[in-house]
């Protein structure tokens, strides 16, 4: 921009000389300055100064607009956009996408979404705008919507994401429409472990999650899935069988025999139940150290109990 401008003050083109007076050209340049060293108060008080009509007056009043955000000055703010969008349809386009920036910017994402209706044709940063605005807006449905305009494909997975866990926490224990959300979902963000977690913490019957949670945890070893699988399953052979199974792939993870631990437990079936914290122990989970603690003293075993607080 500072390029362009002296390109203008240059002798063989004499536009400046036609359309501005020697005064302005010099507020102009110390802005714009002032702008770029993110000199935002000195930046307005040489905008606010330019009077005189000319092809850079739109862009100094968006500049103008843009500084008077970043000090949080409102009323110079809507007058240098007033003045912006009174320009042709270039300026008046970007003075649309600024105000909805600066609304999205301050929480009101109904304004934001507003002020893009007014332009025609639509960019990649006002596509981007619109979605955030619409996440801002827990508007779940309408980001969906406009996904397959966006270009990056990790740009679209991120905001796809971000739709999910407000579709998800939105509808929580209507498990119909929470499964149908979640099929919709691509499969890149199936397979995220926070959003499998986001959806069984939705249902409302947990156990309609557990295949979708063994499934992910055989494909990609998760220990919030282990465990969240823990909670959810109520199949002690069917969830000794899974842990069995990746303990086999996951032989140094001590949370597993942790878990087996616990299930033992609950069996009543003590030796195998302190055979496994003990292992869960051996491999550094400090939990199963406080766990064995507990196992004996309910057991009255408090010589072992002893031993165990000794070592601790």
């Amino acid at each position: 921009m500072l390029s362009a401008f002296r390109l203008f003050t240059k002798d063989g083109i004499g536009f400046a000389d036609r359309s501005y007076k020697k005064s302005d050209l010099g507020e102009i340049e110390e802005g714009l300055l002032a702008f770029f060293e993110r000199d935002y108060s000195s930046a307005l008080s040489y905008f606010i100064k330019v009077k005189t009509e000319g092809p850079l007056q739109g862009v100094i009043s968006l500049l103008g607009a843009k500084s008077a955000e970043k000090i949080g000055d409102t009323d110079l703010q809507r007058i240098f956009l007033g003045l912006a969008k009174k320009k042709n349809k270039k300026v008046k386009k970007r003075a649309d996408l600024l105000e909805a920036q600066i609304a999205l910017g301050r929480g009101d994402p109904d304004l934001a979404i507003e002020s893009l209706t007014k332009i025609k044709g639509q960019t990649k940063l006002s596509i981007v705008i619109k979605i955030k605005a619409l996440l801002e807006a827990k508007r779940w449905q309408d980001v969906f919507k406009n996904l397959p305009l966006i270009e990056e494909s990790k740009d679209r997975l991120f905001f796809e994401n971000q739709a999910a866990l407000i579709a998800l926490d939105q509808n929580k224990k209507k498990d119909k429409l929470l499964a149908s959300i979640f099929s919709s979902l691509s499969k890149e963000v199936r397979e995220d472990p926070g959003i499998i977690l986001a959806f069984i913490e939705a249902l409302k019957e947990k156990l309609k999650g557990e295949a979708i949670l063994i499934s992910a945890i055989d494909s990609d070893f998760d220990v919030h899935l282990i465990t969240c699988y823990y909670e959810v399953s109520k199949k002690d052979e069917e969830s000794l069988n899974n842990l069995t199974r990746w303990e086999t792939s996951q032989p140094e993870n001590s949370l597993i025999p942790f878990l087996k631990g616990k299930i033992y437990e609950a069996r009543g079936e003590d030796v195998l139940a302190e055979e496994f914290l003990t292992k869960s122990k051996d491999l550094g989970n400090p939990t199963a150290s406080n766990e064995l603690v507990r196992f004996f003293v309910t057991r009255g075993n408090l010589k072992k109990a002893r031993q165990e607080v000794s070592a601790l």
